[in-house]
């Protein structure tokens, strides 16, 4: 029944079938540009703007590093013994992230314990090119749509995703399989998450015990998606602003970024972004559980005419 049920939320919608009604306004679009990958001219910065083939890598590491966990870029063919020293010589330490270098839509992440979980990842990837990261502490994660027309000198942020992390909580009567069986956002995940977790599955959880199930803010991976329009200030814009002013080339795109507190994030401080995402980056606040289906392809179509609009002038 759970499984069903996410067939009748567009949230767990497939991409394709999801967006099949905006590819009509890209034709329009297209027609207009006389250019059918038009958007490409969005984001000179990246390889085709970010719609496809990008290196996550090649534009993060042009930001300060203090301002991105610690990556390293590898190949998935290198042999284990090379990627530790890699590991060793540039002093990282587990937990690691491991994601693909062009990946999407949070495909493909992996939190890694050990170097044994590392060597099992490597083997199932379908990626040649990965990246491993730093595990970031901090425990608050954002997503933040921004835009800035190339004739102008300052942008603006026309989505706010806060994200809730995918969480099990006792209810004093259920076991914690039985909870994780009921959890809409992961139940079709059961299985693989239950050998996993060290949890003591069939003992019943007490009433307001937690346990963080994915520690990572992918939607992919059973994170919920809120809208933080309130979040939206001055202070905001300029932040991204400064950030995206380090990306010569670059005016549109997402930034994901995990923090400590928001006062801190405001000031530039306690932050790290995890990812930059070009034209492909979605304004995923319409994921949100109450946002309309309509209301959702309005946002769509707007952020579609924004990136048509840039690519023109560019």
């Amino acid at each position: 029944m759970r499984q069903l049920n996410r067939y009748f939320r567009y949230e767990f919608w497939p991409f394709w079938v999801f967006y099949f009604p905006a590819y009509f306004y890209w034709a329009f679009l297209a027609i207009r540009a006389r250019f059918t990958t038009y958007f490409t001219a969005a984001n000179p910065l990246m390889n085709n703007s970010g719609a496809l083939n990008t290196s996550k890598y090649a534009y993060l590491s042009k930001l300060p590093p203090a301002w991105y966990p610690k990556t390293l870029l590898i190949q998935q063919s290198m042999p284990i013994e090379e990627i530790n020293r890699c590991l060793e010589k540039q002093h990282f330490s587990y937990p690691l992230i491991l994601k693909p270098d062009n990946g999407e839509r949070g495909k493909g992440i992996a939190v890694l314990n050990n170097s044994k979980e590392l060597i099992q990842s490597l083997e199932k990837s379908k990626h040649a090119h990965l990246l491993l990261q730093s595990f970031s502490h901090y425990p608050n994660e954002i997503a933040l749509l921004y835009s800035r027309m190339p004739n102008q000198k300052q942008g603006k942020i026309s989505s706010i995703t806060t994200k809730s992390f995918c969480t099990l909580e006792g209810d004093g009567h259920s076991t914690w399989e039985e909870l994780l069986k009921q959890n809409i956002r992961i139940s079709h995940r059961w299985q693989s998450l239950k050998k996993r977790e060290k949890l003591p599955w069939n003992q019943i959880a007490t009433k307001g015990d937690k346990y963080l199930i994915e520690p990572i803010g992918s939607h992919h991976l059973g994170t919920q998606f809120n809208n933080g329009a309130a979040l939206h200030s001055a202070e905001l814009v300029q932040l991204l602003d400064h950030w995206a002013n380090q990306l010569p080339g670059f005016y549109y795109g997402r930034f994901d970024v995990k923090y400590k507190n928001w006062e801190a994030l405001l000031k530039g401080k306690d932050f790290h972004l995890m990812e930059i995402n070009g034209v492909n980056a979605e304004p995923t606040h319409i994921y949100n559980p109450s946002n309309p289906i309509i209301k959702a392809y309005a946002t769509i179509v707007y952020h579609m005419k924004i990136i048509f609009e840039i690519s023109n002038q560019n």
